[in-house]
């Protein structure tokens, strides 16, 4: 099940890339900006403010008190198309570009220059939505347009900074991850944070005042933002039910597939030109609360069930979600009240804060992994290999022979020393061993490439060949393997090795099991050794 959930994920995540690109190629808004640079900075005051009975807002200024400021309006919106007029001439618009997916700009500062005139300055928004009122999420502002680009990126640095590094921090445990699992397969958890820190990065450097300033195709950052709320809560779900939630099976689901779903829905309610991502971020909204919910009852029962025990990170992960998803209710709360486009710095730096003993956590506990992992490999190697000649032991062959059961080409090799006795009563057990290792050498030598070796006793050994036509690959090399014998005995005259081998291949035609094909080998390996006693 969380395999096609990822899957169906990646594919969604695809399509939200491929609409984001499209605006990152369509270009942005409609802007003409012309500055007049001077080095002062004040508040202004709009002389009037109202309604009209189109619903659009107009505020009127005194062109003198820009002028004395430095020449430069400027404001920030939401949602709007913004035009400023003097003596009833249009001097700057913005207008929003009307796409399937987002109809207005989003958030976006506007700086507009001011005529060197004595006139009343006039600013229309008109809200691109019916539902919405026209709305500025700041205070309007007068003075050179550099000072007032550069006060507004140099006071969100702070935030950009942390929203890149979560991003870093992120693409470092996926990376990390990847490389980890190409060691010791299993424990996905740390791609899943990993994720959820590249997107929550990604999503809060897009509402930096200083990305709102900077990116002038304010389209393709609203249509990005929108999009990447979309997908932050599956990672994060599936990341806390790794770590506090082990035993839920099911309930994790729930908001994951609400998340799927969204964007399901969201594609549908655009294309068919319902609602656009801004009208139904409710719907993502809805489907965070439900996220959240999880996140909250996970957290709860995780402090419950360690209340006792000393687990301090299973504590750690609770009472951080906690206050992470009071941060989150923090930043939905500030979308729907307008209150400012700026992210919370304090929310960034404790999200950033957090990412990072996660990683310093999970890449502990992964190191502990490997070490664990290559300690099982080494006790499950060392109990299946034979300590003198270092082939597969009886247990490895035992449990390979079981194996053959599904196999139809296979051949199986029955081998004894001869004279093994003789060696370790007249020349001692160490000289036995020489010849039980030096009889190994040559049979790995001429047999391993193609098959496992084995010694399953004293002074016998087995070949397991699964090959098609295996039955014509021994057949050529036992020729080597006596070509090998050979050449070692006419080199060591004192000390000659002699090798009885028999074989017996798998055939549909005979319906025998592995059992007897072993028995068969067996009975041709004895046949052979009768001859090689009566040959001496």
């Amino acid at each position: 099940m969380d395999k096609h959930i990822l899957r169906i994920y990646t594919l969604f995540l695809a399509v939200a890339c491929i609409i984001v690109a499209v605006y990152a190629f369509n270009g942005g808004a409609q802007n003409r900006i012309s500055m007049y640079p001077k080095d002062t900075k004040v508040v202004l005051t709009p002389i009037t403010d109202s309604i009209d009975e189109t619903g659009t807002r107009v505020l009127t200024f005194d062109t003198s008190e820009i002028i004395a400021a430095g020449g430069c309006l400027s404001f920030t919106s939401g949602f709007n198309d913004v035009r400023v007029y003097s003596r009833e001439s249009i001097i700057y618009e913005s207008i929003g570009v009307r796409s399937t997916f987002l109809r207005s700009n989003g958030n976006a500062w506007h700086f507009v220059r001011v005529p060197d005139v004595d006139a009343t300055l006039t600013v229309k928004l008109k809200s691109v939505y019916d539902s919405y009122a026209p709305t500025i999420t700041s205070e309007f502002t007068a003075g050179d347009y550099y000072n007032l680009r550069s006060s507004l990126i140099a006071g969100s640095t702070p935030v950009l900074i942390t929203s890149i590094l979560d991003v870093l921090f992120g693409l470092i445990m996926i990376a990390y991850s990847y490389i980890i699992w190409r060691i010791t397969p299993g424990k996905p958890r740390i791609v899943y944070i990993g994720l959820t820190a590249v997107l929550i990065g990604l999503w809060s450097a897009g509402e930096t005042n200083a990305m709102v300033v900077l990116l002038n195709n304010r389209a393709l950052a609203g249509v990005f933002a929108f999009l990447i709320l979309i997908f932050i809560p599956v990672p994060y779900v599936m990341y806390i039910r790794a770590v506090l939630w082990k035993n839920d099976k099911f309930i994790y689901r729930i908001p994951i597939c609400l998340s799927l779903l969204d964007f399901v829905v969201v594609m549908v309610l655009a294309l068919t030109g319902v609602m656009d991502l801004k009208q139904s971020v409710i719907v993502t909204h809805l489907t965070w609360a439900i996220s959240i919910i999880y996140v909250v009852a996970a957290a709860i029962i995780t402090l419950m069930n360690h209340k006792k025990e000393k687990d301090s990170m299973a504590i750690f992960n609770a009472a951080s979600m906690l206050v992470l998803i009071a941060v989150a209710g923090l930043e939905i709360a500030y979308y729907w009240t307008g209150v400012r486009i700026q992210n919370d710095v304090w929310g960034r730096v404790l999200i950033l804060g957090y990412i990072v003993l996660l990683a310093n956590r999970n890449i502990i506990d992964s190191l502990k992994d490997i070490e664990k992992g290559r300690r099982a490999e080494y006790y499950k190697k060392l109990a299946n290999t034979d300590p003198i000649t270092g082939l597969a032991n009886r247990t490895a062959f035992n449990h390979d022979l079981k194996k053959l059961s599904g196999e139809k080409s296979y051949s199986i090799i029955s081998m004894d020393l001869n004279n093994l006795k003789e060696v370790n009563d007249t020349k001692g057990h160490l000289a036995g061993d020489g010849y039980i290792m030096k009889a190994a050498e040559i049979i790995n030598k001429v047999f391993g490439k193609d098959g496992k070796c084995y010694r399953v006793g004293g002074d016998e050994f087995t070949v397991i060949i699964k090959k098609p036509e295996s039955d014509a690959v021994v057949a050529g090399l036992i020729p080597q393997m006596n070509e090998e014998i050979n050449a070692y005995n006419n080199n060591n005259p004192s000390e000659p090795i002699a090798i009885a081998l028999g074989y017996e291949s798998s055939s549909e035609e005979t319906g025998f099991d592995f059992n007897d094909i072993l028995r068969l080998a067996d009975v041709k390996m004895y046949e052979n050794k009768r001859w090689l006693k009566a040959k001496e």
